[in-house]
């Protein structure tokens, strides 16, 4: 990779790992669907001054329900049901696990030996995080986190079928139209689900820490960071990009446990250098690839 763009995949993760902890603030005095409905919405207020992005409107709305509803629905709350942020960043990096599936399903990857072996790593791991009995980590939220990386796979493999037909998805159009989607969709669920009321009771503490709190998920994770995540799409595999999330776990860890005071149990522990250790076997397979 060009040395700009692996330091637009480093701007990425730094910003990302600190994202799990900065949801769990927000979650303090927010709803999570509501939550994550305003960091949508922020954004997609952009949409009157962006012309719609020269794609069709059925790419837009695929990319912004896996991307961004199910992505985020997910993950905020698998982390609202007791997910502690530093697990969060790990299971969240199955996404490259569920890129590669997706790929393979539709043919625009291919399996192979070594790509099987960091399969099954990461695999071993997930089953050794869920059975331990030890954690308290609910069940329903494991589920989630799972269907959070789900969705931002399918996020990934959307962009790269977006570049493999000649068009852009790293332009601002294209992020800002696409976070009208899940702006709306979530809020609809967070309108029928959930109850609003602490958010009208904000006093003016929480309600600069919660403008905070959105203003980095809105302008930072989704708009800086999907604009640079989309960009590097474009021009690399999208396992070869993906593998570079192996760093955001590293981050949302070690801020995990100097702010939160969150510990992992040994077979957390385990079940996560697994996992990591999947990424990494894959991230060597997808470098030898793309030489």
């Amino acid at each position: 990779m060009a040395p700009r763009h692996i330091a637009l995949a480093l701007l990425c993760v730094l910003v990302w790992g600190g994202s799990f902890s900065v949801i769990r603030w927000g979650l303090q005095d927010l709803p999570p669907l509501a939550f994550a409905s305003l960091r949508f919405g922020l954004v997609a207020l952009l949409i009157p001054f962006v012309p719609r992005p020269n794609t069709s409107w059925r790419t837009i709305v695929v990319y912004g329900l896996g991307w961004g509803a199910v992505q985020f629905s997910g993950l905020f709350l698998a982390i609202h049901h007791g997910m502690p942020t530093s697990l969060s960043s790990v299971l969240a990096q199955s996404q490259v696990f569920f890129t590669m599936l997706f790929g393979m399903i539709l043919r625009l990857e291919s399996l192979n030996i070594r790509k099987g072996l960091s399969l099954g790593l990461a695999l071993a791991g997930l089953s050794i995080i869920a059975s331990d009995e030890s954690a308290e980590v609910p069940t329903i939220a494991m589920a989630l986190s799972l269907m959070g990386a789900a969705g931002w796979a399918s996020g990934n493999i959307v962009v790269r079928m977006v570049a493999t037909a000649g068009q852009r998805s790293d332009s601002l159009a294209f992020v800002v139209w696409a976070s009208l989607i899940p702006a709306v969709i979530l809020a609809c669920l967070s309108a029928e689900f959930e109850n609003h009321t602490a958010i009208f009771n904000l006093n003016t503490a929480t309600s600069v820490s919660v403008t905070i709190a959105v203003l980095y998920q809105s302008l930072g994770a989704l708009l800086i960071g999907t604009l640079a995540w989309n960009r590097l799409l474009r021009h690399y595999p999208a396992t070869t990009v993906a593998s570079f999330s192996l760093l955001t776990p590293i981050i949302g860890l070690s801020i995990g446990c100097l702010f939160w005071g969150e510990t992992l149990s040994i077979s957390a522990f385990v079940g996560s250098t697994l996992l990591l250790f999947g990424l990494i076997s894959n991230l060597s397979v997808a470098t030898v690839h793309a030489k």
